[in-house]
């Protein structure tokens, strides 16, 4: 199962993703993002989630 963990430093954020195991062996993803990565992360994923309640 997908873990997603997102820690904000005030100066960056940070976002984990622990896609599951691979093999026996655990893979991890470490996103840096700026202030302002930050808010287009969050202005995508909700335009996403606008788009899908219209699709339904």
């Amino acid at each position: 199962m997908t873990k997603i963990e997102v820690k904000d430093y005030g100066y960056q954020t940070l976002l984990t993703i622990w896609p599951g195991t691979v093999r026996g062996g655990a893979t991890v993803t470490l996103v840096y993002l700026t202030p302002k990565q930050r808010q287009q992360l969050i202005k995508a994923l909700q335009n996403s989630e606008q788009q899908s309640d219209h699709e339904q």
